[in-house]
């Protein structure tokens, strides 16, 4: 098992960085590597929440929260990781007021690559790093998007279901 974290200090109300991130189908707005994405099953947000990703790349996953905690945080667990070499992977979202109009973000992987021992040094030389420079780009566009509106990725899909 590997775990990676990123932490960002994001010049906004913590608020209005929770806003953005307690539209669980709405991350294509801020990550720059997810193409579209949308709620397929459960609640729009909050534990049971279900998501589809497809990224830019072709690839697909599906997420749902099973921990959530009403402007604090949630944590996402990987239920169809797709292509990726990973048998297990759990990611962390937590909040906190840092001033008056900062807030503080820490995303946390947990993750257990494929392919036994040599999964485990594929997850050491390689994963470790590529999911922290993923995060440092997620933190990127999170803060961008909550302190402009723009939009980061090309299309969300608000409805229920594959957008094509």
């Amino acid at each position: 098992m590997h775990t990676v974290s990123v932490t960002r200090t994001i010049e906004a109300p913590l608020r209005d960085v929770w806003a953005v991130l307690d539209d669980f189908g709405g991350v294509a707005r801020y990550n720059p590597d997810v193409e579209t994405s949308w709620i397929v099953d459960g609640p729009d947000t909050g534990e049971g929440a279900t998501r589809a990703c497809r990224f830019y790349d072709g690839g697909r996953v599906e997420e749902r929260i099973r921990d959530y905690e009403r402007d604090s945080g949630y944590t996402v667990e990987f239920i169809d990781v797709g292509e990726m070499p990973l048998k297990e992977n759990v990611v962390s979202l937590a909040l906190e007021d840092h001033a008056e109009a900062e807030t503080t973000v820490t995303m946390t992987a947990t993750f257990t690559p494929k392919y036994g021992p040599l999964g485990w040094v594929m997850g050491k030389l390689l994963m470790e790093s590529k999911f922290r420079e993923t995060f440092e780009n997620v933190l990127d566009g999170l803060d961008t998007h909550v302190r402009t509106g723009q939009r980061i990725g090309e299309r969300v899909e608000s409805a229920a279901g594959d957008p094509e």
